[in-house]
């Protein structure tokens, strides 16, 4: 039986997959819900992890579409729909409900008004840098695979405020090396302290003009196979060692190395 060309479109591998990574931020969105009205953190948590699952799929859906050749505009669509969810408006709510279960612990005191407003702004620029790429993007051919952004791409800026919230969790159970109490107890307050600004940073970061490379192009696009699997090795094995620690510290990297290259004397020039 013949199926109308649309519907072997929703149903292409790499859509599904995108539905997935909309499933995982919807869910992350509930976990946090959960987690505030039972004044459950470990849901908050779980939130997190849905939200890394989520970035690992919005990886892998373009390419699975270039590698068989099924890139369409309604995958193109659909997938920027999701990210605005996932990586538009979770990573805002899971900020808001970290600042709200925990902020009392350390006495934190910002304004009641920037914690509406950072959530708001983040996710105002996601949706806008989603609608940017999609116009600028809107001749592309679908079957290249873009190698660098203008502006901080939406998954890139969601890996702060959701690798914070992991640190925030995971820095008691650091076994690489020894941490006390007192770093403990800072490290968390800083994370708290920092999350609204940290929001609308990346949020200008989305809209700006600034070239951020595509991560997972540059993990794979090597001609060289041993080149590639050493990236993957490399990171891996960190990830296994102290993955709450190492998620934070690529996340960082990520958003601050295309920043600095910008003052480099032959950008400069250019």
């Amino acid at each position: 039986m013949n199926m109308h060309p649309r519907s072997s479109q929703v149903l292409a591998p790499q859509n599904l997959i995108t539905l997935g990574n909309l499933a995982c931020g919807v869910g992350a969105i509930l976990l946090c819900i959960v987690g505030i009205v039972e004044n459950n953190p470990d849901k908050l948590y779980q939130a997190a992890l849905w939200l890394v699952l989520a970035e690992f799929l919005d990886g892998v859906d373009g390419k699975i579409a270039r590698l068989t050749g099924t890139a369409s505009p309604l995958g193109a669509q659909l997938d920027s729909l999701a990210d605005a969810v996932t990586f538009g408006v979770a990573p805002g709510v899971l900020a808001f409900s970290m600042w709200h279960m925990f902020s009392t612990t350390f006495a934190l005191n910002l304004h009641p008004r920037l914690l509406m407003v950072a959530p708001v702004v983040y996710s105002a620029c996601a949706v806008l840098r989603l609608a940017r790429f999609n116009v600028d993007h809107e001749e592309d051919d679908l079957q290249q695979e873009n190698v660098r952004f203008v502006g901080l791409p939406s998954p890139g800026a969601a890996g702060m405020p959701i690798s914070m919230a992991l640190l925030y969790f995971g820095i008691a159970d650091i076994k690489f090396f020894d941490v006390s109490e007192t770093t403990i107890l800072f490290v968390r307050e800083w994370l708290l302290y920092s999350m609204p600004f940290i929001l609308i940073v990346m949020g200008v970061l989305m809209v700006s003009r600034v070239p951020f490379p595509h991560f997972f192009a540059w993990m794979t696009r090597s001609k060289k196979p041993v080149a590639t699997l050493a990236k993957f090795i490399f990171m891996f094995g960190f990830m296994f060692l102290e993955p709450e620690a190492c998620l934070f510290i690529f996340s960082f990297c990520y958003t601050l190395v295309p920043i600095l290259t910008q003052f480099l004397p032959s950008r400069r020039s250019n």
